[in-house]
């Protein structure tokens, strides 16, 4: 079934749907980037593809044409109506009417999806953390997705760009204007592969690492021993022991660097110092375990 802007407004009707702007619900209208969208994510017959917000089904039906088994997650009970009768014909579909951040996940092969853009954050994060995948092909707000692929020193680099690369790979796959959305978007879109990092640096305690960038980058714009310094009065620990981190990251940093410029190497140096300090002691454990 073609899923012109016509049939668009008509399922939309019938189905008493009314886009809501805060969710960033928008309906992919054209087929081509569908297609294309389809293509990378380099399906087969055996194939099991998780997709997250049906919406109206068209990139669902191009899915169901390749994979073979097709899941979706949609929260809308009047889209999952919706989303049924288009993929009447389909076989290899299950739709599970949830929250995708709360129902499980199941396990698949990839994970292909135009993403709910209210849900972005947390649901990348959820899918790096729970899923198991081989690769993820998804569609963002361009202008959160510029913040996924920032380079340290560059303007989006922020704290969700280190939360991000620290688990994933990201890399930009193509531009979707806003215009092949109905209703158009204020902004246009990215389409994304997202892998799991699997190599690079990567700190003795995962939970210390989240716990740092948190903490610093709530001052993105600081030198890291202005922000290390704030960061520790907030939490009730000795300013003096700031000195005694950059001490001991003598030779990777002095402590002049904007939070900006860090990449994950010189963090994943500041988490495991962190991790020995409290080791020993001199910091409390965030975790809430006796050192």
């Amino acid at each position: 079934m073609l899923l012109t802007e016509d049939r668009i407004r008509s399922l939309l009707r019938k189905y008493n749907v009314r886009p809501d702007k805060n969710l960033g619900q928008s309906f992919l209208v054209n087929p081509a980037v569908a297609r294309k969208i389809v293509d990378v994510a380099n399906l087969d017959s055996d194939t099991r593809v998780l997709e997250i917000g049906g919406g109206l089904g068209m990139l669902s039906e191009k899915l169901a044409e390749y994979a073979g088994r097709v899941y979706i997650i949609e929260i809308d009970k009047r889209l999952v109506l919706a989303l049924r009768e288009i993929l009447n014909d389909f076989s290899n579909v299950d739709i599970i009417q949830g929250d995708a951040l709360a129902v499980d996940i199941p396990e698949v092969d990839r994970v292909v999806s135009n993403l709910p853009y209210s849900i972005s954050s947390p649901i990348t994060f959820r899918l790096l953390e729970e899923g198991k995948f081989q690769f993820a092909i998804l569609m963002y707000q361009n202008e959160f997705a510029q913040r996924l692929i920032a380079e340290p020193g560059s303007f989006n680099y922020s704290r969700l760009s280190v939360d991000i690369q620290y688990l994933a790979r990201i890399q930009e796959i193509m531009n979707v204007p806003a215009t092949d959305f109905y209703p158009t978007p204020a902004v246009d879109s990215l389409v994304v592969r997202v892998d799991h990092r699997r190599d690079g640096s990567f700190a003795r305690n995962k939970c210390i690492f989240f716990w740092l960038v948190h903490g610093i980058y709530s001052y993105p714009n600081k030198v890291l021993r202005k922000a290390l310094r704030i960061w520790f009065k907030n939490l009730g620990q000795n300013g003096n022991l700031v000195d005694e981190v950059i001490e001991r990251a003598s030779g990777a940093l002095d402590g002049t660097e904007r939070l900006r410029g860090l990449n994950q190497e010189l963090i994943v140096i500041l988490a495991d110092i962190l991790l020995e300090l409290i080791e020993e002691g001199k910091i409390a454990d965030p975790r809430g375990k006796s050192s």
